[in-house]
């Protein structure tokens, strides 16, 4: 026990400051000169441009920012297609979960929308029950065409009205 001391390296010795100008720490203590940074808790944030108009006011703010927007994950017939072929996907009803469970959305997804880009290969769909949130008009014809039956799932939001209840 009498043996054990730290690690060389370890306790490294504390800066010492305003003990004279030959420590080498003297003078101003390593803060430069005067103002506002050299005092105690004067501190100044980031974002602060000298009393100058700053940046983050002078960009213009354009447009509106719906807060309520539906985030729809892309996904395209082609994949869809591949995916079935492949027997990736062997449900008779393809949904959020099973697109999840077959990795060709992430499970981060809330809501996913069905497009139309083909590569000119035909599709299969044959039998299949697809539920989307939302589809394209080419996605549509594409998949139905090829013999899936969709159906397009509608959350319901709530109205709000100006100075009225919503809608009972």
């Amino acid at each position: 026990m009498n043996e054990l001391k730290p690690n060389p390296g370890a306790n490294k010795r504390p800066k010492i400051v305003g003990r004279g100008t030959s420590s080498g720490h003297g003078k101003t203590s390593g803060r430069g000169g005067k103002g506002q940074t050299a005092r105690n808790g004067g501190n100044i944030p980031a974002r602060f441009e000298g009393g100058q108009w700053p940046l983050y006011r002078r960009i213009p703010k354009r447009g509106f920012q719906n807060p309520f927007r539906k985030e729809y994950t892309a996904l395209n017939v082609t994949e869809l297609s591949k995916s079935i072929a492949a027997g990736k996907i062997t449900d008779a009803a393809i949904d959020l979960a099973s697109l999840k469970k077959a990795g060709l959305l992430p499970k981060s997804t809330e809501a996913w929308k069905l497009l139309g880009k083909t590569d000119g290969k035909p599709l299969s769909f044959s039998g299949k029950s697809i539920k989307v949130n939302a589809i394209s008009d080419a996605a549509r014809k594409l998949a139905e065409g090829a013999g899936a039956k969709i159906e397009v799932i509608e959350e319901k939001s709530k109205v709000l009205t100006k100075g009225k209840k919503a809608a009972e």
